[in-house]
C-alpha cells in the first residue's frame, strides 16, 4: 500500500516475486574476488605460543599441571595464558614446587587475535621460566646414614634363627636310585 499525492491509499500491485534483482557482476570480478580471498587464507599467519623451562642445574624432571614434560632444558607449546603449576626434582637437590605466569600479550585479546591470526606473518611468542635448583646435603647425608644402619642390622643377624627347621634333604642323582632299587626290592 502506498500513499497517492491526494491522500488516498492505493494498493500496489506485483508481479510475480518481491525479491530485489541482483546486481549483475561480471565473472571476471567475482574471479578476482575469489582468489583475493584464496590469497588471504593461505597467507594468513600463524601464532606461536611456546614456554622454555630450564635449570640450574639442567637435566630436573619437569611436570608441568600435573602432567610430566620431560627434561630441562625443554620447551613445550601452550595455548592459554594464565598460571600454570611447575614442579621440578633431581636427585640431590631439593625439588621446586612453584609456579609459572603466562601473561596475555595485546595482540591476544579477543578480536585482536582474529587480526593476528590473519597477518601474513608468523607471530612466535616465547615465555622463558628459569629455576635455581638447591642442593639438598641432608639427602646424601641420610641416604649414607640408612645404609650403615641397615648393613648393622644384617651383620647382626644369627647366620641360623633358633627356632628355624631343618633344612629338608635335596633330591640328588645318587639319593634318586637308591630310592628305585630300594623300592624294587635291590639292596
Amino acid at each position: 500500500m502506498y500513499y497517492t499525492h491526494d491522500m488516498r491509499l492505493m494498493p500496489i500491485v506485483h508481479s510475480g516475486s518481491i525479491a530485489p534483482r541482483a546486481a549483475s557482476v561480471s565473472p571476471a570480478l567475482q574471479a578476482l574476488a575469489g582468489l583475493a580471498l584464496a590469497a588471504l587464507a593461505l597467507a594468513a599467519g600463524c601464532v606461536r605460543r611456546e614456554i622454555e623451562v630450564t635449570s640450574t642445574p639442567p637435566g630436573a624432571l619437569l611436570t608441568l599441571n600435573g602432567r610430566e614434560i620431560g627434561r630441562t632444558p625443554t620447551r613445550i607449546e601452550f595455548t592459554f595464558d594464565g598460571m600454570y603449576d611447575v614442579r621440578l626434582k633431581l636427585a640431590g637437590y631439593e625439588s621446586v614446587a612453584g609456579s609459572g605466569d603466562s601473561n596475555m600479550p595485546v595482540w591476544d585479546f579477543m578480536g585482536a587475535d582474529l587480526v593476528a591470526e590473519m597477518v601474513p606473518t608468523d607471530i612466535h611468542r616465547l615465555e622463558h621460566w628459569h629455576f635455581d635448583l638447591v642442593p639438598d646435603d641432608d639427602a646424601n647425608a641420610s641416604l649414607k646414614d640408612r645404609a650403615e644402619a641397615a648393613q648393622r642390622y644384617v651383620e647382626a643377624l644369627p647366620l641360623v634363627a633358633p627356632d628355624a627347621p631343618a633344612p629338608a634333604p635335596t633330591a640328588t642323582p645318587e639319593a634318586k636310585k637308591k630310592k628305585k632299587a630300594a623300592a624294587q626290592g635291590n639292596p
